[in-house]
């Protein structure tokens, strides 16, 4: 859904409306996604944010962010209602009613396991019977099988919650044994909130390129970003963006 602003003004006794620029709506996270988006006396910041203005620079295309859950950013997408879901490899959204289109992919996105223990972790088998906190509507294909479906009680127990800020406090108090997180995400509070220093990555879950997830029938939008994203890729700022927030883009 393209959002348009529109100014309407009163010149010499006349009104005009004028339409002054046509702007994509980006998912972004409520409830705070740092480093990659989150909200600072009302504005939005973060590495999606800085992404974007740079592309806005290259292109003269505007962007709106749409603060919202995964669970709900996801419904509102299948409906054609959010326009950009930044930061996504395909395999994420597989069983999404509407898989959408993808960018060139421009960073790099490493999912983990954490844990307060310092242990490692060989085999997803090896957490049977244990709980997992996850974020409810993100997806993680490599250990979905050794998820406990309907009728199992020996695979891993998921434990939903709306963000990974909800999930960190929660396995800090031990509310469940491990959770499931970005390690840019988990560097980000790590590093700011002492309490969680001493959590531990016990297993990689995956290693995969990201790029953004757009509605199929923006195609000629693909091609600019792409362009924009090639652009940013080859001059390093997509690189510098990362080094800002203290962590690598590959």
């Amino acid at each position: 859904m393209i959002v348009f602003r529109v100014l309407v003004f009163m010149l010499f006794g006349f009104s005009a409306t004028t339409v002054v620029a046509s702007c994509y709506s980006v998912m972004v996270y409520h409830g705070a996604n740092p480093p990659y988006s989150y909200e600072e006396s009302g504005v939005y910041k973060g590495l999606f944010v800085d992404i974007f203005a740079a592309i806005s620079e290259k292109t003269g295309l505007c962007f709106d962010y749409l603060p919202v859950s995964v669970a709900r950013g996801q419904k509102l997408f299948e409906r054609g209602l959010i326009d950009i879901e930044p930061g996504m490899h395909a395999s994420w959204r597989v069983h999404s009613s509407n898989p959408g289109i993808y960018t060139i992919d421009y960073a790099l996105s490493r999912e983990v396991i954490l844990s307060t223990k310092p242990e490692l972790i060989e085999t997803p088998k090896q957490l049977y019977g244990k709980v997992v906190g996850r974020v409810r509507g993100y997806t993680y294909l490599e250990l979905e099988p050794h998820f406990n479906q309907d009728g199992d009680d020996d695979k891993i127990i998921i434990y939903d919650n709306t963000s990974e800020k909800e999930l960190l406090a929660q396995l800090q108090h031990q509310r469940f044994d491990y959770m499931m997180i970005g390690d840019i995400t988990a560097d980000y509070y790590r590093f700011r909130v002492p309490e969680y220093r001493n959590f531990y990555e016990v297993y990689e879950i995956s290693r995969l390129p990201v790029g953004m997830r757009l509605q199929p029938n923006l195609q000629g939008l693909k091609a600019r970003l792409d362009s924009a994203l090639q652009v940013l890729i080859n001059e390093g700022e997509i690189a510098k963006i990362y080094a800002s927030y203290g962590i690598r883009s590959h």
